[in-house]
């Protein structure tokens, strides 16, 4: 192979042509020692274009100190072109100097740069795997709701407690799943336990089944949130009201105006879940004529908590309430909601109402006293601590106490699973929809109602014989 020695520049490796077909040069370098520029024939396409082309690569020839009788190594140091050069000019001569420098250490260059190269390669996979691995918790909640919490009923209210304004896991939203420990859980649910000590322990509990999803997917290589106790104690409510309770909660109704003063009435009159009357549909409703009253409401399974459709039979007390409620000037009249406010969603804004209605109780308590009426050691004061849901809990009482309603009937009535029946095997294959013994006891609740909770009608409450009940 011919070589001639050059001072080499860009303007002449540019302008280096391709030798004859078959046949290569080299050009050494003036500049440096062993560097060399070779120079071939390679076949170019380009659109039409179809022709021979130089091809340039940069060389060093170096013999290693330990052949020193041996012929110089050859090795390439990188390509150029005048469009793209893999290598300029300078940069080959500054890679040959480091070459040479290795090859009198008795390192091989070549192998020094395919190691550089494989470890390089190693990294960037490794970086590329450590990425894709990478997983923010608020992206883990995302394919949570996703894949699993958009099945569930409760989903989006589940995901708020996660994430939402006031959830546990919003510290940690926006860092690496795996960065989570135990110990900065436990510190978020104490800190939560401290604001509103039940919630905390639900949000745990989400936590705990979120993580344990996150595990079962291989997010993560286990539940942070194992072992982590609850904070609080839970103890099933025994609040109920007593009748004269329930009377002051009535008359305080009035000042809440639609849509709160119905839902609240009716919540007293039909023992249903909060969250069941306040989606109600006119759609799910067949509330007769004056003529006939007998009125229906059909709960979809979608809407219940046991995911079961009931037909709930309306006493003329709800269904009045209900027809009242349709006829507000101030509901949109064109909502497909009994209860709403925007017309295109259910009411909302419970927290408030029913903080204006205790007002609303403890008012009238401060006037009862001002005028001298009733037990001076409880006028003054305000209603002892209640929530929506002691409502089913007072239902569930009077009516098995005072009423005699079989209490297979009064779960049926609040839509539970068969509390009362002591055998598994009834519960399972017990079906019936009771409908005729819920129907009679809920005229006698009503009766009840208005004789000591509504007042102005006739003193007269149906008492339930066990047969007429059961």
């Amino acid at each position: 192979m011919a070589t001639a020695k050059v001072e080499l520049t860009k303007l002449k490796l540019d302008n280096l042509l391709p030798a004859a077909p078959r046949e290569r040069y080299e050009v050494a370098d003036t500049h440096v020692s062993g560097l060399r520029v070779r120079v071939g024939d390679a076949v170019v396409e380009s659109g039409k274009y179809r022709g021979k082309a130089a091809q340039i690569s940069f060389v060093l020839l170096a013999r290693f100190p330990s052949k020193p009788n041996a012929s110089p190594t050859r090795r390439t140091l990188g390509r150029y072109s005048r469009e793209f050069p893999q290598l300029t000019l300078e940069a080959a001569r500054r890679k040959a100097v480091e070459w040479k420098a290795m090859v009198a250490a008795g390192k091989d260059p070549a192998v020094e740069a395919a190691r550089e190269r494989a470890a390089a390669d190693e990294a960037l996979r490794a970086a590329e795997v450590a990425a894709r691995s990478r997983c923010t918790v608020r992206q883990a909640l995302d394919r949570y709701e996703s894949e699993h919490l958009h099945k569930l009923r409760r989903g989006k209210s589940t995901r708020r407690a996660l994430d939402g304004r006031s959830g546990l896991l919003l510290p940690f939203a926006d860092q690496d799943l795996k960065c989570i420990t135990r110990q900065d859980l436990a510190e978020q649910v104490r800190v939560r336990a401290k604001l509103s000590p039940i919630s905390a322990n639900r949000q745990l509990a989400y936590a705990n089944a979120f993580f344990n999803w996150c595990a079962d997917e291989e997010l993560l290589d286990g539940n942070p949130a194992v072992r982590i106790k609850k904070p609080s104690k839970e103890r099933a409510r025994d609040r109920y009201h007593s009748l004269e309770e329930l009377g002051e909660i009535w008359k305080a109704t009035e000042t809440l105006g639609y849509p709160f003063s119905h839902l609240y009435r009716l919540l007293i009159a039909l023992p249903m879940r909060r969250e069941e009357l306040a989606g109600l549909l006119v759609a799910e409703l067949v509330l007769g004529t004056d003529e006939d009253p007998e009125a229906v409401w059909t709960l979809p399974a979608a809407r219940t908590k046991r995911a079961n459709a009931l037909r709930v039979p309306l006493a003329p007390l709800g269904r009045s309430i209900i027809i009242e409620a349709l006829k507000h000037p101030d509901r949109p009249s064109d909502s497909a909601y009994v209860f709403t406010t925007k017309g295109t969603s259910p009411v909302s804004g419970f927290a408030k109402a029913k903080r204006r209605l205790d007002r609303a109780i403890t008012k009238a308590r401060s006037e009862a006293a001002a005028r001298g009426e009733g037990d001076e050691a409880v006028q003054v004061e305000s209603m002892p601590h209640w929530v929506v849901h002691d409502l089913r809990t007072t239902f569930n009482t009077h009516a098995c106490e005072q009423l005699g309603v079989d209490a297979a009937v009064a779960d049926r009535i609040l839509n539970h699973v068969a509390t009362a029946t002591t055998s598994k095997i009834m519960r399972v294959y017990n079906r019936s929809e009771l409908f005729e013994q819920r129907r009679n006891a809920l005229s006698a609740w009503e009766s009840l109602l208005r004789t000591k909770v509504v007042g102005g009608m006739p003193d007269n409450v149906v008492r339930l014989s066990r047969a007429a009940s059961a």
